[in-house]
């Protein structure tokens, strides 16, 4: 963000659960649609399931090779 021309001033870093707390109540009731690199898939993919997010809830996309 230090680049664009634009402020930002909402969250910066790496996503947690602790994160996702601060705006959301119930964790285990969205339905979450995640996509990105794998990695950052798969990391998301298991904080939400570690938080008890039911795998029924959680779509995701990989997109390789950025």
């Amino acid at each position: 963000m230090e680049k664009s021309s634009r402020d930002w001033h909402g969250e910066t870093g790496v996503i947690s659960k602790a994160m996702l707390l601060k705006y959301i109540d119930d964790l285990t009731h969205p339905v979450y649609y995640i996509d990105g690199p794998p990695a950052m898939v798969n990391a998301m993919r298991q904080i939400l399931s570690e938080a008890g997010v039911d795998d029924n809830n959680i779509r995701t996309e990989e997109f390789s090779g950025y």
